[in-house]
């Protein structure tokens, strides 16, 4: 699934479900003090696409019109998952299958200036993933552990009983999924 990736083109039920007199602009719209300007960029992406006015910091009502968009997809791609799921379960797999759904990076709205990803700002680094494994007591839980997506691999191959490669980078999650606020000392890179 695509979305929420510029550009923040959803079907209009999605937008109408969001007043775009409420969406808040970022407060703050320049990087922090003391940070040396290489750890930002200047929004070139951004200003690839037509219409998207070019000076930076993207104005106040222009901000507002792309939160509204990223709103509208990530609802977009909620009910298409939620579609992929009721497949799940219409056809008699739910019950056997492990469901993950990950994202490739985070997403900067405006914070400090900032649009999209392309930086090392934790909004830019944070991406989301869920785990999903049938007949576990902890559905729902979330754990607070940093991972990585090279976890991906071996906690499949844990989950599903099969042998993981040694010469992977990595680890299984396996214990996380179980054990949502089990202790750790992991750091994750990025």
């Amino acid at each position: 699934l695509l979305k929420p990736h510029l550009p923040f083109v959803a079907p209009k039920k999605y937008w109408d479900l969001y007043d775009p007199n409420t969406i808040p602009v970022p407060t703050i719209d320049s990087l922090p003090e003391g940070c040396p300007e290489f750890a930002g960029h200047t929004n070139g992406e951004l200003h690839a696409y037509p219409g998207v006015p070019k000076e930076n910091p993207i104005p106040a009502e222009y901000a507002k019109t792309l939160r509204h968009g990223y709103y509208a997809c990530i609802s977009y791609i909620d009910a298409q998952v939620g579609r992929l799921l009721d497949a799940l379960d219409n056809e008699g797999l739910a019950d056997n299958t492990i469901v993950i759904l990950w994202g490739d990076h985070g997403w900067q709205l405006g914070e400090h200036g900032l649009w999209h990803k392309h930086t090392n700002f934790e909004l830019a680094t944070r991406a989301p993933l869920l785990i999903s494994v049938p007949q576990l007591k902890t559905a729902g839980r979330q754990c607070e552990a940093p991972v990585e997506f090279v976890d991906v691999y071996p906690t499949l191959a844990d989950l599903c009983r099969l042998p993981a490669p040694t010469n992977i980078d990595g680890i299984s999650l396996k214990n996380f999924i179980e054990d949502p606020s089990a202790p750790t000392t992991r750091v994750a890179i990025s």
